[in-house]
């Protein structure tokens, strides 16, 4: 299609197309109320039945067969659907294409949550596939990054590569500037139209390789859904990082530690391989060092033929191409002595003065609900458990139980009553942790309230257990990690940081 960029000098217009799509309801209910809960994981090849879901004429189903569907439709249909804009405004803008009736939209228009973002069209249209400089508006992972981010009030940001910049519009909220990079041209462009699009202005793009543009700067807070994909090819701009391996990730890391403020956070998604060793062991290594503590989780672990097939999907209608590239990315992975590749997140705080932890651990099965606090928690947990001059100290503090925790049980019945079969810990917020308990750990849990020391807590839950002498001291020190594991995990809050649970 051979989209040209968006003309970003007409702020009336701009604004006026923000206003008329607001007003005809153009929202991401709205989108899935007409075409189904589905319609944001669709592809070109779902485009006929969305088609067929169009009943009404409305001005918004025009507005979704334009800016959604990337349908061809009437030159006046458009004119009436979105007056007072005219055509010839929005074609000067950019976002519809110039030329005769029928009109194509040049973009296209998704609504985020608050947001409403331009990007390239469906990544698998056109006759010569997806273009190498394709810009996704959201995906499930830019998503899942955005739910990770500590919220802080911080003075400056950086988002490295920014694609469409959803991370860099959501940063502007909470942070005074912010700067968003990237290498694609195409990018930037649509970045810094969906800034004005969204009346943010504390935004400022710069074009580069990870961070070249900003290459003396520090910041509090850097985020970065950049092209973390281990792959043999330099095809895609938001997809292949053009270093051999996972080099890409550990500098995007190395590189991020050097450029945060003392206290700040970098939560980065990264891509590494697992080669003859623990599944953490690499992004350990890249960050052994830095002054960072850093918590990395691992969302997915794929062998070599799965991830060659995820990342080339969009080629299966060729299927001599596609099994041709399959092949290849094999063979690379094997070179490398890849048993499979993992993709996860990175979170790191510069605390460079003191002893810096280390913790990896899997996300659970689904996508993660907002968890900046719960992210938050566990850092000011670690921070807070490395504060202590011994473990024992943890009997003496106050500790409680966060709000949203629950304790699920699997029964069976037995002689006319219930018995119980297991337990387990729900953490029913953020990352969704669970946890397996026993009696005596169930014991303990409720007491864990805020009100007394962990001292108290396990002598009031020994005596209902009926506990002493060397059974009450095995008791304790058992007590000892499972509290530690859990201000690990966040499902406790210290008493000095209860106000951010």
């Amino acid at each position: 299609m051979g989209a040209g960029p968006i003309t970003l000098d007409h702020v009336g217009v701009i604004e006026q197309l923000k206003s008329v799509l607001a007003r005809i309801d153009y929202t991401g209910d709205a989108i899935r109320g007409v075409l189904g809960e589905d319609a944001y994981q669709s592809r070109t090849w779902d485009v006929p039945v969305h088609v067929r879901r169009l009943r009404t004429g409305s001005t918004l189903e025009t507005a979704i067969k334009l800016f959604f569907l990337g349908l061809a439709v009437d030159h006046g249909e458009v004119g009436r659907a979105l007056a007072p804009v005219t055509v010839e405004e929005l074609q000067r803008l950019g976002v519809v294409e110039s030329g005769d009736t029928p009109l194509l939209a040049s973009v296209r228009l998704v609504p985020h949550a608050e947001l409403l973002l331009a990007g390239n069209r469906y990544p698998d249209e056109g006759p010569n596939g997806t273009p190498g400089d394709y810009v996704a508006t959201v995906t499930a992972p830019s998503a899942i990054l955005a739910t990770l981010t500590v919220r802080d009030r911080v003075r400056t940001a950086l988002d490295v590569g920014t694609g469409s910049g959803v991370q860099a519009l959501w940063a502007a909220r909470h942070c005074e500037r912010v700067v968003a990079v990237d290498v694609n041209p195409r990018a930037l462009n649509l970045a810094e139209f969906n800034a004005r699009l969204n009346g943010i202005d504390n935004v400022e793009f710069r074009q580069g390789s990870l961070f070249e543009p900003v290459s003396d700067e520090r910041f509090d807070l850097i985020v970065s859904n950049a092209p973390y994909v281990v792959s043999p090819d330099a095809r895609y701009a938001y997809r292949d990082g053009g270093l051999a391996s996972d080099a890409f990730c550990e500098q995007l890391i190395r590189e991020s530690a050097m450029h945060l403020e003392e206290g700040g956070f970098a939560q980065l998604l990264i891509s590494w391989l697992l080669v003859d060793e623990e599944w953490w062991a690499r992004p350990e290594a890249w960050v052994d060092g830095s002054g960072c503590d850093c918590w990395l989780l691992l969302g997915a672990q794929r062998d070599p033929l799965t991830h060659a097939a995820l990342w080339n999907e969009e080629l299966k209608r060729d299927s001599t191409f596609y099994a041709e590239t399959l092949d290849r990315w094999v063979d690379y992975l094997a070179e490398l002595r890849a048993e499979a590749v993992l993709e996860g997140a990175v979170i790191m705080q510069r605390r460079s003065a003191v002893r810096n932890f280390f913790r990896a651990d899997r996300i659970p099965a689904g996508r993660p609900e907002p968890a900046a606090e719960h992210v938050r928690r566990v850092f000011d947990n670690q921070t807070y458990l490395s504060g202590l001059p011994r473990e024992e100290a943890l009997l003496d503090e106050t500790l409680r139980v966060v709000d949203r925790v629950r304790i699920e049980q699997e029964v069976h019945c037995a002689e006319g009553g219930y018995v119980v079969d297991s337990m387990t810990l729900v953490l029913d917020e953020g990352l969704g942790f669970r946890a397996g308990m026993d009696q005596k750990t169930a014991a303990l849990v409720p007491l864990l309230d805020g009100n007394r020391t962990l001292r108290a807590s396990i002598a009031v839950a020994a005596e209902g257990l009926g506990l002493d002498g060397d059974e009450l001291e095995a008791f304790t020190r058992g007590a000892l990690a499972v509290v530690r594991e859990m201000l690990e995990l966040g499902f406790l809050a210290a008493r000095g940081h209860a106000q951010r649970a």
